[in-house]
């Protein structure tokens, strides 16, 4: 690994919003110029309520601090095999937290692929059949070895994990797959589907946004310990360096030793 990862802290979320906001358009842009579309993979948890802070408010209303909806397409970094209205489906959260709130003549809408429902019995196809959306998307598959996500906004979990790769799980050494299935994860629901090691790390840019007095732990050791570099978001800071940053807050750092900064 070359660079260490960005971190950012601020008091609170509301705090962090701006920021976020600043970091997600300036990725929007490069992507838009780079190839005319702005590929995003997202998590769920308490991302798309974070997310939604910072890209719902109104911004100043010059060209770089405006969300271009309509070039955006959303894929979904690990979904639970379940309907798309279930309590537990990340595209129903984000649906509810963001996507329904958008307003769409102002700022367009995005294209969003979530999984096939009809499927959810079997979370291998239901991972091959969601593979096949990114290949139809990124590319054939025999000219892309892995797709390139602009964006990719995740998680950490109290044990560290991130999307749906869990410490030690042998998913974890899938070289090859951009999609993967698993039925023992260790949080219910257990089936799932997830983004491959590989395809995060190959992200142009990779975000965190985690906050709480309650990531404490699992901070101190992803960030201070060898252990904890071996955690799935431990892997990612070692494989990713600076195209990784954290967006948390001061209560989820505190006595964690890791430079951080307030602003980009």
């Amino acid at each position: 690994m070359g660079k260490s990862p960005n971190v950012y802290s601020f008091p609170g979320v509301a705090e962090m919003a701006p920021t976020l906001r600043q970091y997600v358009l300036a990725q929007q842009t490069a992507s838009i110029e780079r190839h005319g579309t702005f590929r995003v993979a997202v998590s769920g948890g308490s991302l798309p309520k974070t997310l939604a802070q910072a890209l719902l408010s109104k911004g100043d209303g010059s060209p770089a601090d405006t969300v271009d909806f309509n070039k955006w397409e959303i894929f979904f970094a690990d979904e639970r095999c379940v309907p798309l209205d279930h309590e537990d489906s990340n595209y129903k959260l984000l649906k509810d937290e963001l996507l329904s709130k958008i307003d769409k003549e102002q700022f367009g809408e995005p294209k969003v692929f979530p999984i096939e429902e009809k499927y959810l019995d079997d979370a291998q196809e239901c991972a091959d059949q969601y593979e096949k959306q990114l290949v139809s998307v990124f590319a054939a598959r025999d000219s892309v070895k892995l797709p390139q996500f602009d964006l990719i906004l995740l998680g950490c979990g109290p044990d560290g994990h991130t999307c749906s790769l869990f410490p030690e799980h042998p998913l974890l050494r899938e070289t090859d797959a951009w999609i993967l299935s698993i039925s023992d994860s260790p949080k219910p629901p257990p089936k799932r589907i997830t983004l491959s090691l590989p395809v995060v790390l190959h992200g142009a840019k990779i975000a965190f946004i985690a906050t709480g007095a309650g990531k404490r732990d699992i901070f101190k050791q992803i960030f201070e310990t060898e252990e904890g570099r071996a955690l799935p978001c431990g892997l990612i800071n070692e494989g990713a360096g600076d195209k990784v940053s954290w967006f948390t807050d001061n209560a989820a750092l505190e006595g964690v030793s890791v430079p951080r900064r307030g602003s980009l």
